[in-house]
């Protein structure tokens, strides 16, 4: 009887043709998985710069409600243009409605009401009507007191006697008692007797912080916000506070507004990182009402 001894295995051929499929195998699944990282990557960098212009958009939208009327600035370095890559602006700290009308503010004791003083009148005070007791004017020297400011270069330079400074915001008692429930504010100046150029057309006055000026400008590929002066709101200084990174392309187009609508500041921000590039044009509604 013959008995055959065999052994069972793979030939050359089989391992290599193996070892082939299991490289192909595997180049698939690295490119697969490495297109998915690259693509979740790409995502994450997208959502990252949507998540950058966002928030700085919405700054510069929430602090331009609180922009004095016409004061805005859109310049690149020198004077104001009608688009560039920076903008600055004069935040109002308060604001309310003045008295504009003669005679006693109640029956009984005489009280005069003081008015504000408007050319050829002056006048070292004025009563605050929009304020009383519980709700006091947020003003103190040395804010500036604003009417009918109707440009961005008188408000700056304080020429044509569009803002006076403060002296003091003192309580009137206006009905002549001890109730302090129903007194006012008064505003009064530094230097004495003042006057206004013109009244507002809505008897309205804004609170300003002296020398207090925000600017938003491009610096490189840095989007940066500072604060600067009346006398050179468009200087602000080395390495002021970062915004946003990475830009390609900012401009700021301003479109004044007018009695019957308000003003636009268009903001229209690229940026680009490692490839990914995203546009976003925002307009933001301005408040102008003197």
């Amino acid at each position: 009887m013959n008995i055959q001894n065999r052994q069972s295995g793979f030939t050359l051929v089989e391992v290599i043709i193996v070892i082939a499929i299991m490289g192909i195998i595997g180049g698939l699944s690295a490119l697969i998985i490495g297109r998915s990282l690259d693509s979740y990557a790409a995502l994450e960098r997208r959502t990252d710069m949507q998540t950058s212009i966002r928030l700085a958009v919405e700054r510069m939208s929430r602090e331009l409600r609180n922009a004095l009327p016409h004061s805005i600035c859109v310049n690149n370095g020198g004077g104001c243009i009608a688009s560039g890559n920076r903008f600055y602006f004069i935040p109002v700290k308060d604001s309310g409605r003045y008295q504009d009308k003669p005679g006693a503010y109640v029956g009984g004791p005489a009280i005069l009401r003081d008015r504000l003083p408007v050319t050829p009148q002056s006048r070292d005070r004025f009563d605050v009507l929009s304020t009383n007791s519980t709700n006091r004017l947020n003003a103190a020297n040395p804010d500036w007191a604003v009417v009918y400011n109707i440009n961005n270069i008188d408000v700056y330079a304080g020429t044509n006697d569009v803002r006076k400074q403060i002296s003091v915001v003192d309580q009137k008692d206006i009905q002549n008692d001890a109730n302090l429930n129903n007194d006012i504010d008064q505003i009064q100046f530094v230097g004495g007797n003042q006057s206004f150029a013109n009244h507002s057309p809505t008897r309205r006055f804004h609170i300003i912080e002296n020398d207090n000026v925000t600017i938003f400008y491009l610096d490189g590929t840095n989007l940066r916000r500072a604060t600067t002066t009346f006398g050179a709101p468009n200087a602000p200084a080395a390495n002021s506070p970062l915004l946003m990174e990475n830009i390609q392309a900012c401009t700021f187009t301003f479109t004044p507004g007018s009695p019957q609508r308000a003003g636009l500041l268009r903001i229209d921000i690229t940026v680009a990182q490692q490839g990914e590039t995203i546009q976003v044009i925002h307009d933001a509604h301005v408040y102008n009402t003197p």
